[in-house]
């Protein structure tokens, strides 16, 4: 079963590699030092949020991280014509934080730990039933 902090470490890889290489001919916001950016700022600890109050947990992608403020050019299209109007070469990246948070690999991971989880639970029913008997 992945843990939680595997599931956080999967997204955060999944951010650096889904975000843009290099911005063809675009003037300032040069994405040289994004992935580096991106990688410091999602490690499993900032990218795992435990509320353990309400015992949830949700996932973050910090995708305009210090130095690399320009993320939210390729996270949001509708900032940037250049991004919007994919004049950029880098179209698969667009939205690359959503990309990794709805990622398929992603989504079987929750799958598989909300599984094992609900299979837990069971158990602890199953058992506080046994113990009554």
């Amino acid at each position: 079963m992945p843990s939680l902090k595997d599931i956080a470490k999967q997204i955060g890889g999944l951010a650096v590699a889904k975000a843009p290489q290099s911005l063809k001919g675009s003037g300032r916001k040069r994405p040289g030092n994004l992935k580096r950016a991106l990688a410091r700022a999602n490690t499993p600890d900032k990218v795992l949020k435990v509320n353990p109050k309400t015992k949830s947990f949700s996932f973050e992608i910090d995708y305009a991280p210090p130095g690399a403020e320009y993320g939210m050019f390729w996270n949001d299209p509708t900032v940037s014509k250049t991004v919007k109007n994919q004049k950029t070469g880098n179209d698969a990246s667009i939205n690359f934080a959503a990309q990794a948070l709805y990622s398929p690999i992603i989504d079987s991971m929750i799958n598989d730990y909300m599984d094992e989880i609900g299979k837990m639970v069971v158990e602890q029913i199953s058992k506080a039933i046994d113990d009554l008997k």
